[in-house]
């Protein structure tokens, strides 16, 4: 009896690590999550950009080409693609992984340490609205005609939609080039960058926007201090939340940054009320970052730092 209690508990023993062997060499021969926002919250990496590179530049010229993301990689290509070259350079996989917070090793960056890793230079308040930076054209709106830098900060209520600061936010576009920047030119940016941003969300999300449906009018301000000021209404499906579509309100102000040859295109932004007090801050906030900007007793010096310092996204 004893021997044969003996016999099961080997039997047991040896068929518990042949599973475990099996487990093992089964996760080990498995694809590692891709570099996107559904990866799992416990997973401690995904493929580092180096091996990124290793698996998918085939031709090893340093950058991803349309055709060669292939599988998953494919629905990817267009937003590591900022500036829509057809390839994806390592800067732009870089810029792309940083803004899902994964560094260059593969490993997840720590909340707190996103948020400390992102300064502004332009919109330097309020401190309580969240900050993001990014390069322009952004990967979800490839074919936006600006290039340069984004600054954005978002009410503390922006993705809730029973809050008095509703998708309420705050953008600075850097462009390089100084271009003129004119009405024609931010009704293509609006059309572009909300068209692309919904349909690109709704692809997580699961929902519907109408991408001929999100069209943008803009008009010349009036008034004493209009000079270089725009009034426009885009419409825009919130794929954020349940896909609700909101007329999104703008206010653009156009400011020219001679130092480095560069045009500051600075969006107010929300589907409130234009008397609303969420429309009071906004107008507060774009007032006195005009003004830091365009300071006549501005040090040349310390324009010239400030002002390169947003052509180079952190």
């Amino acid at each position: 009896m004893k021997s044969e209690s003996l016999r099961r508990v080997a039997f047991a023993t040896t068929a518990t690590l042949l599973l475990h062997f099996a487990a093992a060499t089964h996760a080990a021969d498995a694809k590692p999550p891709t570099d996107t926002a559904t990866a799992p919250a416990n997973a401690n990496r995904v493929p580092s950009l180096d091996e990124l590179f290793a698996t998918l530049d085939k031709n090893h010229d340093d950058k991803i080409s349309k055709d060669e993301a292939t599988g998953e990689y494919a629905q990817r290509f267009s937003q590591w693609d900022a500036d829509g070259d057809g390839f994806a350079t390592r800067q732009e996989i870089h810029d792309f992984r940083t803004r899902l917070g994964i560094d260059d090793s593969g490993r997840r960056i720590a909340a707190a340490q996103q948020r400390t890793s992102a300064s502004a230079t332009i919109l330097k308040e309020p401190a309580d609205w969240r900050l993001e930076t990014m390069s322009v054209p952004p990967g979800f709106a490839p074919d936006v005609k600006l290039r340069g830098s984004e600054e954005i900060r978002f009410a503390p209520g922006m993705f809730d939609n029973t809050s008095a600061t509703y998708f309420t936010c705050v953008l600075a576009i850097v462009a390089d080039g100084a271009p003129d920047i004119g009405a024609a030119e931010i009704h293509d940016f609006l059309e572009k960058y909300y068209r692309g941003l919904s349909t690109g969300r709704a692809q997580r999300t699961g929902t519907k926007p109408d991408p001929a449906a999100m069209k943008a009018v803009v008009n010349p301000s009036t008034g004493t201090d209009a000079k270089n000021r725009f009034d426009a209404q885009v419409d825009f499906f919130d794929s954020f939340s349940d896909g609700r579509k909101i007329t999104l309100n703008v206010e653009a102000q156009v400011l020219a940054l001679p130092v480095t040859k560069q045009t500051c295109l600075l969006l107010l932004v929300s589907p409130s009320a234009k008397d609303s007090a969420a429309w009071q801050t906004l107008r507060g906030i774009g007032k006195r970052t005009a003004l830091n900007l365009s300071a006549p007793n501005a040090d040349a010096d310390a324009l010239r730092l400030l002002e390169q310092s947003v052509a180079t996204p952190k």
